[in-house]
C-alpha cells in the first residue's frame, strides 16, 4: 500500500490512475506522480525509527550528517571477481609493455624481471624483440582497457565501502556520493531548499521501459543523488532530509532528530 507524500496518508488502488501516472489523495486532496508516492507502505515514523541497515542521522556541532550505505555483498563479489579476472589477465600484458619500455630506454631486462618471453635482453613479440616503436604502440593500445579495469574496481569498492552522505551545515551544505577520499560533492543552501522528492530516470532495455530513483533537493537549483541506494535506503533517506530541511524542529514527526537551530522553517 502507497502513501503520500505530503500527509503520510494511506492511498488505495482506487485512487490510483496509473495511465495518467497520477495518484489522488483522499486526505489531503494532494495529486502526487506515482514515482513520489512512499511504496514502503511504513509511515514516516516507523520509517525513522527503524533505519534500514548502514544509514544514521548524526549531530556533529551545528551541522546534521545523514549516511546511507552503498553496501551490498552479491554485487561486490560479482564486481570483485570482474576486475580480478580482467586485471589478472591485463597484468601479463602490462608487464610486456614495461618491459618494452626498460629494455629500450635502461638496458637489458634484469634475471629476475617476470616478462613472459626475452628475446636478446628484450621482452618478444611475434617471435621478435620489441622496439620502441611496438612498445609505445602497446603501450596506448592497453590505455582503455587499464581504464576499464580501474572503473570495475572502483565499482566493486563502492558496493562495498561506498556511501551516499548528506550534509546539512549553515555555511557548506552538500550531497556526496563514493568512498574514502573520492567522494562527488553536489553543494546547495540548506536555507533555501523548498522541496525534497523523488525524480526518475528511464530508459529502453531490450524492448523494456526501465527506470531508476533518485533523491532531488530543490533550491535556487536542482541536484539530484542517491540513484545507487538500494530502494529501502532511498526511501528512508528522502523521509529523513524532509524532516530535516523543510519541517520546523517543533513540528516533526519524530521531535528528538538533531536539531538545526539555525534552519528557521515556517511551515510544515
Amino acid at each position: 500500500m502507497q502513501r503520500c507524500p505530503n500527509c503520510d496518508s494511506l492511498i488505495s488502488a482506487q485512487d490510483i490512475n496509473i495511465q495518467e501516472g497520477f495518484a489522488l489523495c483522499p486526505a489531503c486532496g494532494g495529486l502526487t506522480k506515482l514515482s513520489m508516492l512512499n511504496h514502503s507502505g511504513r509511515t514516516i515514523q516507523e520509517t525513522l525509527v527503524q533505519p534500514p541497515s548502514g544509514c544514521s542521522i548524526v549531530a556533529e556541532g551545528e551541522r546534521v550528517v545523514v549516511r546511507g550505505s552503498l553496501k551490498s555483498i552479491p554485487k561486490f563479489l560479482f564486481f570483485a571477481g570482474f576486475a580480478l579476472f580482467w586485471n589478472g589477465f591485463l597484468s601479463i600484458f602490462l608487464m610486456i609493455a614495461l618491459a618494452g619500455l626498460y629494455s629500450n630506454l635502461i638496458g637489458p631486462l634484469p634475471e629476475w624481471f617476470p616478462a613472459p618471453k626475452e628475446n636478446g635482453g628484450k621482452p618478444e613479440m611475434n617471435g621478435a624483440p620489441m622496439d620502441l616503436g611496438m612498445t609505445l604502440f602497446l603501450c596506448l593500445f592497453l590505455v582503455p582497457f587499464v581504464i576499464a579495469g580501474i572503473s570495475v574496481l572502483t565499482i566493486a569498492l563502492m558496493n562495498i565501502i561506498g556511501k551516499v552522505v548528506v550534509v546539512i551545515d549553515e555555511f557548506d551544505s552538500y550531497a556526496a556520493t563514493g568512498f574514502s577520499f573520492l567522494l562527488w560533492k553536489k553543494r546547495f543552501k540548506a536555507s533555501q531548499v523548498n522541496d525534497v522528492t523523488f525524480g526518475t530516470k528511464t530508459w529502453q532495455s531490450d524492448g523494456e521501459t526501465k527506470a531508476n530513483r533518485f533523491i532531488e533537493l530543490r533550491s535556487e537549483r536542482k541536484i539530484q543523488f542517491g540513484s545507487l541506494l538500494q530502494p529501502e535506503r532511498l526511501e528512508w533517506m528522502c523521509v529523513a532530509l524532509k524532516e530535516l530541511l523543510l519541517k520546523d524542529n517543533t513540528k516533526r514527526t519524530m521531535p528528538d532528530l538533531p536539531e538545526l537551530t539555525w534552519l528557521k522553517r515556517d511551515e510544515n
